[in-house]
C-alpha cells in the first residue's frame, strides 16, 4: 500500500472525520459516534465519520471511526482514498496518527484463500497540514506488523507449524539484521527442555524454541525479552477438547504470532534499546506418543511439574522458555503474551486482556501502553494463595490448582509462570479473549486474527 501526504485531495474518494457540534450542513448527519454516511457527488464519493462531540474525541473514536470509512469505501469497490484531516481545529498530531491507524487497520482482509479476492486498498492520501513524513513512516510500520500478525495467525494450521514459526523468525532475521537462533527437537531434548519437549512430543510437527535478538545499543547492557506462546494447534492433548472448542485452535500460536510482529516493527524501526523476542512453538497433538495427565515431567529450571490437564499446556512451554531466556540472556524485564485461558473471557470477553505483574511500574507502563493503543489492559491479583495451590503432592508443582475446577483459571495459570519468573520483573498478558475474533469485524477490529498486543507492545518498547 502506498501512502503520502498532500494538501489538497486528488482521489476521488474522500473520508473526512465530523465532529457532532462542528456546525457541518451534512443533510441527514450529525456527526455522533459511530453514524456514517456516503454522499455522491458526480463520480466522487465522500464519506462522513462522526467522531461525537469534541470534548470526547479520542485516538480510539477516531482509529475505529476512520476504520468505518475506509470499509465503506472499499465495499464501493474504491481502492484509492483520501484522508481528510485538514481544518480540523481539534485534531493534534497524536489523533491524527490514530485516524491512520484506523485505515491501516481496518482496510485488512485475510483473502489468501478466496478464489475472488476482495478490493483492497491500494493508495492512501492524507491531507494534512501537520504531520510529517517520519511519523507516519512509523505509523505505517507498525500497523504492517499488525497486520503480519494476523495472517500469521490465520494461516492454516498445518502450514504454520513451529517449523514453519522458525522459517518467518529466521526471514525476519535475515531482512532486518537481527540475530536468529532456533533449537529444533533434538537441541530441546540435549537442553533438557522438557515441558516443551512433553508437550510437542505427540505431533509430526516437532516443536521449536526460537530466539530473535535485536541489538540496538551495544553500551546499554539492559534488554527486554518479550515472549510468546506458539501452540500452532491446540487439540488439548489427551484432555481433547470437544467439538465447538477446538475448531479455532489454530489461534493458540496467537502470543508467538504477535512477538514475530513485534520484532518485525522493532527491526524496521530500530529503537536504541535491546529486546529479545522469545517464542515456544509446539502442536498439542493427540496420538499414541502424546504426553500423559498424571505423569511427572522435569522442567529447564530442575523444577517437576505434574499434569493434571494435558490442556494446560501454554503455560508449560512458556515455563521452560522464560527459565531458558533467564539463563542464557538475563533480560532485566520479561513480558510473556498468551492466549493462555478461557477464564479470562469469563471475566472480560473480548474487549480487555488480562495483566498480571510482580512488578507495579512495569504493570503500570503497560496499562498506560495499551490505554494508548486501544488495546487494553486490567490488572488481576497474584496473591501467595494462588501460588500456594499449585504445591502439588508428589512433584514440585501441578499444571492446575487444587481449587475447585475452572475457578480462578487465569490467575492461576499466571501464578504457574511466576513460580519460573522468580525474582526478574515481569508480566503475563493473557490475551485469550482479544487475540481471535469469531464474530463479525468491529470497525479496526477484523474478523478472526485481530493482532492485539503489538501496537501495546511496540509503544511500550519505545519508550523504555
Amino acid at each position: 500500500m502506498k501512502i503520502n501526504l498532500s494538501k489538497t485531495a486528488h482521489f476521488q474518494t474522500q473520508i473526512i472525520p465530523i465532529a457532532q457540534n462542528s456546525n457541518s450542513k451534512i443533510v441527514d448527519f450529525s456527526g455522533k459516534k459511530t453514524e456514517t454516511a456516503l454522499r455522491y457527488e458526480g463520480e466522487s464519493a465522500k464519506i462522513y465519520c462522526g467522531v461525537g462531540e469534541q470534548k470526547d474525541i479520542s485516538s480510539r473514536v477516531l482509529r475505529s471511526a476512520v476504520a468505518r470509512g475506509v470499509q465503506i469505501a472499499l465495499e464501493a469497490k474504491r481502492s484509492q482514498v483520501s484522508l481528510i484531516l485538514s481544518d480540523k481545529e481539534w485534531l493534534n498530531d497524536e489523533l491524527a496518527s490514530s485516524c491512520i491507524e484506523g485505515a491501516l487497520l481496518g482496510s485488512y482482509k485475510f483473502s489468501k484463500y478466496k478464489s475472488e479476492p476482495p478490493v483492497l486498498l491500494q493508495d492512501l492520501e492524507i491531507i494534512t497540514e501537520t504531520l510529517n513524513e517520519n511519523e507516519v513512516k512509523k505509523t505505517k510500520s507498525i500497523c504492517e506488523a499488525v497486520n503480519y500478525t494476523r495472517d500469521l495467525v490465520n494461516e492454516n494450521a498445518s502450514t504454520m507449524t513451529p517449523e514453519q514459526m522458525a522459517k518467518e523468525a529466521k526471514t525476519l532475521g535475515e531482512e532486518l539484521s537481527m540475530k536468529v537462533t532456533v533449537l529444533d527437537e533434538k537441541e530441546i531434548e540435549h537442553q533438557k527442555l522438557g515441558l516443551i519437549q512433553a508437550v510437542g512430543q505427540g505431533s509430526v510437527y516437532p516443536p521449536r524454541l526460537i530466539i530473535i535478538e535485536y541489538n540496538g545499543n551495544q553500551k546499554e547492557e539492559q534488554k527486554i525479552a518479550i515472549l510468546g506462546k506458539g501452540i500452532t494447534f491446540d487439540s488439548g492433548g489427551q484432555n481433547l477438547k470437544p467439538s465447538g472448542s477446538i475448531e479455532t485452535m489454530r489461534e493458540d500460536m496467537a502470543g508467538g504470532a504477535t512477538v514475530l510482529g513485534i520484532m518485525k516493527s522493532i527491526g524496521t524501526l530500530k529503537p536504541n534499546s535491546n529486546v529479545i523476542g522469545v517464542i515456544a512453538a509446539a502442536h498439542n497433538a493427540i496420538g499414541s506418543t502424546a504426553f500423559f495427565p498424571g505423569d511427572i515431567y522435569r522442567s529447564y529450571s530442575g523444577k517437576t511439574v505434574e499434569i493434571c490437564n494435558t490442556d494446560a499446556e501454554g503455560r508449560l512451554v512458556l515455563a521452560d522458555a522464560i527459565s531458558y531466556c533467564k539463563d542464557k540472556y538475563s533480560p532485566s524485564t520479561i513480558v510473556d503474551l498468551a492466549t493462555l485461558t478461557g477464564g479470562v473471557m469469563v471475566a472480560f470477553a473480548d474487549v480487555v486482556a488480562g495483566l498480571f505483574s510482580n512488578h507495579d511500574k512495569v504493570a503500570q507502563d503497560l496499562f498506560e501502553a495499551g490505554e494508548q493503543s486501544g488495546e487494553r489492559l486490567w490488572r488481576l491479583p497474584l496473591y501467595q494463595e494462588y501460588s500456594e495451590s499449585l504445591k502439588s503432592d508428589i512433584s514440585d508443582l501441578r499444571n492446575l490448582s487444587k481449587f475447585k475446577r475452572g475457578h480462578a483459571s487465569s490467575i492461576i495459570g499466571a501464578a504457574f509462570l511466576k513460580e519460573f519468573v522468580e525474582d526478574v520483573p515481569w508480566a503475563h498478558i493473557d490475551i485469550a479473549g482479544t487475540a481471535f475474533n469469531e464474530g463479525s469485524a468491529k470497525a479496526e477490529i477484523p474478523q478472526f486474527g485481530t493482532g492485539f498486543g503489538v501496537r501495546l507492545l511496540v509503544n511500550y518498547l519505545l519508550k523504555q
